[in-house]
Parts: structure tokens; sequence; C-alpha cells
């Protein structure tokens, strides 16, 4: 078992004009599954870099291995730790795609997918000055400043890693 930064994933990101991104995700999900890789994309906008997914996914794997599991779907179980939420209900209202969305990101969870043009590679998480998405994601402004600002990112990482404790 690989530690949250060692799991490997690849993730790539997107621009999408409001209201395609459920169609241009029926399409991708549709070559991936042609390719027999599973993947999962999210709203760009809760996504705070490839360290965020790698650290959901690695808490997803941990838990279905260990039985702790919400959801026998891979791709669901590492929404949820990627939500920082406790119910998958709540992931989903706060990660998926949606009509609103303007940014997709794919991660590849198990096999081989590469999408097609337009898209472009997650980057890592780095410092983060953007304290209106980090309050979008749930992290309260008593928690930013309990941390200096080279360190905010490192809030959405423990909440990642809190879904262990709350989801009992």
């Amino acid at each position: 078992m690989h530690g949250p930064g060692e799991t490997d994933v690849e993730a790539w990101t997107r621009t999408v004009i409001r209201g395609e991104a459920k169609a241009l995700m029926e399409t991708v999900l549709a070559e991936a599954k042609a390719s027999g890789a599973e993947i999962l994309m999210m709203d760009g906008a809760m996504v705070f870099g490839t360290d965020h997914v790698k650290s959901a996914l690695f808490h997803a794997i941990k838990a279905t291995v260990e039985g702790r599991n919400s959801s026998e779907s891979l791709a669901m179980e590492t929404l949820l730790y990627a939500s920082g939420e406790r119910q998958l209900s709540s992931a989903i209202r706060k990660m998926a795609v949606g009509d609103a969305t303007e940014s997709v990101v794919i991660a590849v969870l198990k096999g081989h997918f590469s999408p097609r043009e337009g898209w472009s590679k997650l980057p890592r998480m780095e410092a983060m000055l953007d304290r209106a998405k980090l309050a979008g994601f749930g992290i309260s402004e008593r928690e930013m400043s309990a941390v200096t600002e080279e360190r905010l990112t490192d809030l959405v990482l423990e909440r990642v890693a809190a879904v262990d404790v709350i989801k009992k």
C-alpha cells in the first residue's frame, strides 16, 4: 500500500462552457470504459491539484481494502474522500460535474487512459491564496486563520483524511 503522496494517479483539467460539461463527461466516460480504464470526473472548482486527488484515491483504496468503504465503486469512494464530506449525497452535490461546471478534472483511478486534445495536466497542489475557493470547499475563516498562508492547502488534505473519522 502506498502512502498518500505515493499513490499513482494521472489527472487532467479542462475549461468548458457552462452547460456543456455533462455531455463532455458522457463522451469521456465512454472512451475510458472502451479502453478498460476507471476514471473519475469532478468539477474542477473543488479540486486543488494532483496531491488532493492522490490523497483521496489513497484513502479510498485503503478504506476498500479494510472493508470500511461506503461505496462499491472506487470512483464514488474517491469522490467521497475528495469532497471531505461524510455522505455520498453531499459529496456528489459538492464535487460532481453539473450544468454550472466551468472546469472539469479527470482522474485515472485504474488502467491507462489519456483524454483527447484540449486537456492539460492537473498541476500539483501548491500554495493556495484563493480563500474564496477554500471557503467554497467548506473551510472556515477560523480554520484558515489558524495556519500560515503557505499551509492553507494543507487544510484540504486534512479534510480528505478526516473523512475516515467522520464517516464512522
